[in-house]
């Protein structure tokens, strides 16, 4: 008894039995067992209860929000589909289909409301925290953690990883990264988490980690550098006891598995043709040049600088504690996480708040496998010697102030008035609610009058054409689009053309942006010529468009297509910057407005 008391610095006694939920019962009830208990659940519980209050409340307020322009823009493509259209072929999107398959999901689950949208996207992100933090324990420890003790961590990670995800502006929420993320971050702690004791486990997991990170690159195809640093990773862990051949096929295999969920989608919903043209020919002919960023430009602000430092930092630690074997090997594939969703931000060439997702998650996944690491080193020690767990102690409280002070940044926080403003249903309906979130482009209270407007005055099966970026006005209409082209972009191609700075188009790129701008709109004018739509929608200072006026901007780059719109619809009502024509047929007691 006095050996097991007196335990070696570095771990738990190497003979104490597996872990099992009776024997953790039998344990707690004795003095010793008691005290083993809370060493191993104290580090957690701070970490998890100091900043507790703050991040569960910007948690809150952010399923208050209204949802932002490139969430509106899903939510109109997942109905869409699901009424029948086809993805890629009647909707053109640059997005993978992964996107499109979350979203149908949520509307499948009643996520057409917004604040039930929000709710099931931060259950979602909530869990992925929570399985991320049940992986860390056992780091050092020769026994097997407690499910309390993993239960503890859960509850750490996700108010770490939360209070991080709640720094991020609600435009910048439920986006693509931080959908990947649902599922890198677990891939990521299951290959970094205690090695699994049999080969079989071994292989099962592996199957799992590649699953999880290959889903991924349909939502992002850069996604894909995650994965290879996780195969090589793999490949160099002595710890999984299965050998290279093995370890090679299983993830192969997992690969595939994990592929298949959002290729299944794209063949039974989409046209997988039109999407291979897209994403592997226009995107980089065409897409790569719009809002373009040179990665001086990306990491030379302030925000994405600091953010950026404190990923080197978290990689150089942990490498630096892996090469002094303070840490196992396996641990590498979080210290590289940090670096690849850097390169990840880099290769998009945009800088878009939301790219950063991975980059700020994993380095708080990082951070938490330190602490764990000195906390299971250090909580055992004799009490004759306690300075090494009274410092692990002080760095424990550090992070989770460190946590808690960095709420003060949340946008969340700082809007007080959502707790009234957003507080019921009935309140989330009035224009002094949208107007909070109306900004110098995007005008989400005219766009719900427009929308109403377009029920009321066209018949349920109407199609509309919009011009502009901000078809979530079609969803709210209940309205198909009456062409592939949702996006401005797509028939506009002065963004394009201009590119940015050390990443302008070549002239033989300059060829391919007119081409097929051109070939846009001679295809959208054929469609509509062949079935006009009921209504033509222009909205104002939409992004990507040249001319403050909506209708001026498709008469400078869609000439002849302008003329047509002309002669067949004419303007009836203006909502703010939403401006809503009717077919010259169809009958309006409104007045007609000079566009």
């Amino acid at each position: 008894m006095a050996q097991r008391e007196l335990r070696e610095v570095g771990g738990d006694d190497e003979r104490a039995e597996p872990f099992s939920l009776i024997g953790s019962f039998t344990e707690a009830v004795g003095p010793k067992g008691r005290v083993d208990m809370a060493r191993r659940l104290l580090a957690p519980l701070v970490l998890a209860l100091v900043p507790l209050f703050w991040v569960t409340d910007a948690t809150h307020r952010s399923s208050l929000t209204t949802l932002g322009r490139d969430q509106g823009i899903f939510q109109y493509i997942a109905w869409a589909i699901r009424n029948g259209d086809v993805d890629y072929r009647d909707i053109r999107d640059v997005n993978g289909p992964l996107v499109h398959l979350i979203h149908s999901v949520f509307l499948a689950m009643g996520g057409a409301d917004e604040h039930r949208f929000h709710v099931l996207e931060l259950w979602a992100t909530g869990l992925s925290f929570a399985f991320v933090g049940a992986c860390i324990p056992g780091l050092l420890a020769k026994r097997r953690p407690t499910w309390p003790e993993r239960a503890a961590w859960a509850a750490a990670a996700w108010v770490v990883l939360s209070a991080q995800y709640q720094l991020y502006l609600y435009w910048n929420q439920a986006q693509r990264e931080s959908f990947c993320d649902w599922f890198l971050l677990p891939s990521l702690a299951l290959q970094m988490a205690r090695p699994a004791r049999t080969a079989r486990g071994a292989g099962l997991r592996i199957l799992a980690v590649a699953a999880l990170s290959t889903i991924t690159w349909f939502g992002k195809p850069s996604f894909v550098l995650f994965t290879v640093m996780q195969l090589g990773v793999l490949l160099a862990d002595r710890e999984v006891l299965l050998g290279a051949r093995a370890k090679l096929g299983r993830f192969v295999l997992g690969a595939a598995l994990g592929a298949a969920i959002p290729l299944a989608y794209l063949f039974l919903y989409g046209d997988a043709v039109a999407f291979a043209k897209i994403s592997f020919v226009d995107v980089p002919q065409i897409y790569r040049f719009i809002w373009a960023k040179s990665v001086q430009e990306i990491f030379g602000e302030e925000g994405p600088l600091m953010v950026a430092a404190a990923g080197v930092a978290a990689t150089a630690l942990l490498v630096a504690l892996i090469a002094t074997r303070e840490l196992p090997r396996r641990v590498l594939v979080i210290a590289l996480a940090p670096l690849c969703a850097i390169v990840n931000v880099a290769v998009q060439h945009k800088g878009f708040g939301y790219h950063f997702h991975p980059l700020t998650a994993s380095t708080h996944m990082a951070f938490l496998i330190v602490v764990a690491m000195l906390w299971e080193r250090y909580r055992a020690v004799p009490k004759q010697r306690p300075l090494g767990r009274l410092a692990a102690l002080v760095v424990v409280v550090a992070y989770a102030l460190e946590v808690t002070a960095s709420m003060k940044g949340s946008p969340h926080i700082r809007n007080v008035w959502i707790l009234a403003g957003g507080e019921t249903a009935e309140r989330r309906t009035r224009e002094e609610y949208f107007n909070t979130f109306k900004s110098h482009d995007y005008f989400p209270w005219e766009m719900r009058l427009g929308a109403a407007y377009l029920r009321e005055k066209t018949s349920a099966s109407a199609r509309v054409q919009v011009y502009g970026m901000d078809p979530y006005l079609l969803f709210l209409a209940q309205r198909k689009s009456a062409t592939p082209y949702i996006y401005a972009y797509d028939l506009n191609d002065d963004a394009a053309l201009d590119g940015g700075w050390s990443n302008r188009p070549t002239d033989l790129d300059v060829m391919h942006i007119k081409s097929a701008r051109d070939a846009h709109e001679h295809d959208m004018l054929a469609r509509l010529r062949a079935a006009p739509p009921e209504a033509f929608v222009f909205i104002d200072r939409a992004p990507l468009i040249s001319y403050p006026d909506a209708w001026e901007d498709f008469r400078h780059c869609c000439e002849e297509s302008a003329r047509w719109v002309a002669s067949t619809y004419h303007p009836v009502k203006a909502f703010g910057d939403v401006h809503v024509w009717l077919r010259d047929d169809l009958s309006s007691e409104d007045e007609k407005v000079i566009p």
